[in-house]
C-alpha cells in the first residue's frame, strides 16, 4: 500500500483481544477510506484475554502499521495525571496516547476494534469538521438526566449550561445508570460540560493541530484516552470545551456500526462473557473468509 497525496489522517486503535473483529474494523475502514489514511497506530494492550493472534493483521497491512505494546496495563483504572506527565512509559499506556504523541498528521481517527465501516466516514468527517476541534457522536445521552428531561442533546450541548445545584437536582429527579456517581465526579466550580458529555471514542476524529498544544504532555488538558470521572474522554472533553474548543456532532450510523455483531453498543460486555466473546469472534472470522478471503 502507498500513501495517497490526500492522506492527512492517522488512525489510533487499541486492541484488547478480538483479533478477528479488529481485522474487520481495519479492513472495512481501509476499503472505504484508504485514500485519507497515512498510518495505523496499532497498540496491543499489555494484557490480553487470550494469547494474541494479531500477526496476520500486521502481515496484511505491512508498513501501514505502526505497532506499539506498552508494559503497563491501565484497563479502566482512573489515571493520576500528575504522575502521567513525568513518566512516558505510564503515559503511553493510556488509550490512544502513543498515537497522539507520535502522529505527524493533521487529524487522528480514534476507533474501537469492533467497528464495521459501511462507507467513507473519514471523508465525511474531513468535509464536515469545519473549524471544530473534533467530530463524531457527542454525548452518552442515553444515560443523561438532562436528555431525559428534554433539556439537552448532542447538537445543543453548548446551549445548556446549568449550575452545579441544577445538575444535582436533575440527577435526583431523573436517575440514570450513573447518576449515583455525580456527587463524586461533578466539579462544583465547573459543572459544564455535563458528566455524560464527551466525544465518543468509538469512532471520532480529532484535529491534532488544534488540540495537541492544550492536551498533556504539552498542555494542561487531560489525556484524551484517560479513564477519568465516568468514562474515557470525559475529562479531556470538559477541559477542551472550557479552553474554548468546539466539537461537531455527526451521527456516523449510515457509515459505520459499533459493536456490529451483537449491536449492544458496548463491546466491553464481551470481555466478561466468554460465550459472547467466542460467538462474536466466530462471526467475524466467517466474514473475514467470505468478504475478504482471509484465513488467519
Amino acid at each position: 500500500m502507498t500513501n495517497s497525496p490526500k492522506a492527512c489522517v492517522d488512525v489510533a486503535i487499541n486492541a484488547y483481544g478480538k483479533p478477528y473483529q479488529t481485522a474487520i474494523t481495519l479492513l472495512t475502514l481501509m476499503k472505504h477510506s484508504q485514500q485519507w489514511i497515512n498510518k495505523i497506530y496499532f497498540v496491543e494492550e499489555a494484557k490480553q484475554p487470550e494469547p494474541p493472534n494479531f500477526q496476520f493483521i500486521f502481515d496484511h497491512f505491512g508498513d501501514k502499521i505502526a505497532y506499539y505494546k506498552p508494559n503497563v496495563w491501565l484497563w479502566t483504572n482512573n489515571v493520576k495525571f500528575d504522575f502521567l506527565l513525568n513518566f512516558k512509559r505510564y503515559r503511553h499506556a493510556v488509550r490512544y496516547q502513543y498515537a497522539w504523541e507520535k502522529s505527524d498528521q493533521k487529524y487522528l481517527l480514534v476507533i474501537h476494534n469492533d467497528v464495521y465501516f459501511k462507507g467513507d466516514l473519514v471523508g465525511e468527517y474531513i468535509n464536515g469538521i469545519g473549524g471544530a476541534s473534533g467530530i463524531g457522536r457527542i454525548g452518552q445521552c442515553w444515560v443523561c438526566p438532562a436528555m431525559e428531561a428534554g433539556l439537552c442533546g448532542p447538537e445543543k450541548y453548548t446551549e445548556y449550561k446549568p449550575a452545579y445545584e441544577e445538575v444535582m437536582q436533575l440527577a435526583a429527579a431523573h436517575p440514570q445508570a450513573r447518576t449515583g456517581e455525580y456527587a463524586r465526579v461533578v466539579d462544583r466550580a465547573a459543572p459544564w460540560p455535563l458528566p455524560e458529555c464527551r466525544l465518543n471514542e468509538y469512532v471520532a476524529m480529532i484535529d491534532l493541530e488544534k488540540t495537541r498544544k492544550d492536551t498533556m504532555p504539552l498542555g494542561k488538558g487531560a489525556a484524551f484516552g484517560a479513564y477519568d470521572r465516568l468514562d474515557v474522554g470525559v475529562k479531556w472533553f470538559a477541559d477542551m470545551n472550557n479552553m474554548g474548543h468546539s466539537f461537531k456532532h455527526f451521527d456516523y450510523d449510515p457509515y459505520a456500526t459499533h459493536s456490529w455483531i451483537s449491536l449492544q453498543n458496548a463491546g466491553h460486555n464481551a470481555m466478561f462473557n466468554k460465550d459472547l466473546y467466542k460467538y462474536e469472534e466466530s462471526v467475524a472470522l466467517q466474514v473475514l473468509k467470505d468478504e475478504f478471503n482471509i484465513i488467519p
